[in-house]
């Protein structure tokens, strides 16, 4: 344990394995990684552990009915969550080097970054508590992550708050101003709406570390623990319903040496979760993991 009590997750699953496995990515992203290539997501997991990461999250964000359905793939929906459970518990119980946390993923269920949810309120909480009921004996957490509007925060967290296990609720905030959701919506706004809650965590992921600095300015105004992820996209504001991932380019200056300064300054603020988003894989992990340890 180091002396700021830091919790190091993981970094982005999706992108590492595309970069993996070599394939072009299509609207399954992850999922189809996991289909195609189970082991390559259990390897993942492990390297992920051995750079240092204390908490591992579930390879299960795009598993969702409508994704799946654009690939006549629905009726494999509750089967691809178990594989994506098996796999994160292979990649743990290989390791005997402490307690390594299992986060479970409740993902935007029709598009990540989009101001609408997609779906009616009763469609998508009938779906969150499906993805609830699978994971929730598995896992030690429930991420609601990349939420871009108080909306969808309301409907995640109340169905993930039904469940026993620790909720963090993970805000994706503006590229260009990290105060404000991808909605529009105030992010103090947003975090007022939830102070009040048995939400354990707030965290901001998948937006720029320069964005994500603003965001911990206000998060850091509220009585509950905060953390940052970061993403090393130039910008995901292109992405839309009539392309996929693939249009998303890495930064050419986000390197391990920006990610590990970056998060250094976060922990800085007081932040008690670290790790990544997309494009932050194992070694970014390890590097930070080693200034940690030399230096909290």
């Amino acid at each position: 344990m180091n002396k700021k009590n830091i919790t190091l997750i993981d970094g982005g699953m999706g992108q590492e394995l595309i970069h993996r496995s070599k394939i072009k990515p299509d609207y399954l992203w992850s999922a189809r990684v996991l289909i195609d290539n189970y082991q390559l997501v259990v390897d993942l997991h492990k390297d992920f552990i051995k750079s240092g990461a204390e908490a591992i999250t579930l390879n299960s964000y795009t598993i969702t009915p409508d994704r799946l359905r654009r690939f006549n793939l629905e009726h494999i929906f509750k089967s691809l969550q178990e594989t994506a459970i098996k796999a994160a518990k292979e990649a743990i119980n290989s390791y005997s080097c402490g307690k390594i946390l299992l986060i479970g993923s409740l993902p935007p269920l029709v598009m990540s970054y989009k101001t609408e949810v997609g779906l009616s309120k009763q469609e998508a909480s009938d779906i969150y508590k499906k993805i609830v009921e699978i994971q929730q004996s598995h896992v030690d957490i429930l991420c609601c992550e990349t939420v871009s509007s108080i909306q969808e925060a309301e409907i995640v967290t109340d169905t993930a708050l039904t469940s026993e296990k620790e909720v963090w609720l993970s805000f994706c905030v503006k590229e260009e101003d990290g105060t404000f959701l991808r909605s529009g919506e105030r992010l103090e706004d947003a975090l007022n709406q939830f102070k009040n809650t048995k939400v354990k965590t707030f965290l901001v992921n998948c937006a720029p570390p320069e964005a994500i600095h603003q965001s911990i300015e206000i998060m850091k105004k509220f009585n509950k623990p905060y953390g940052g992820l970061p993403n090393g996209f130039k910008s995901v504001n292109l992405l839309n319903d009539g392309n996929d991932v693939s249009i998303l380019e890495k930064r050419d200056d986000f390197n391990i040496n920006k990610f590990v300064k970056d998060t250094l300054s976060f922990i800085e603020n007081n932040v008690s979760i670290v790790g990544g988003c997309c494009e932050v894989g194992p070694k970014y992990i390890e590097a930070l993991k080693n200034e940690i340890k030399n230096n909290y």
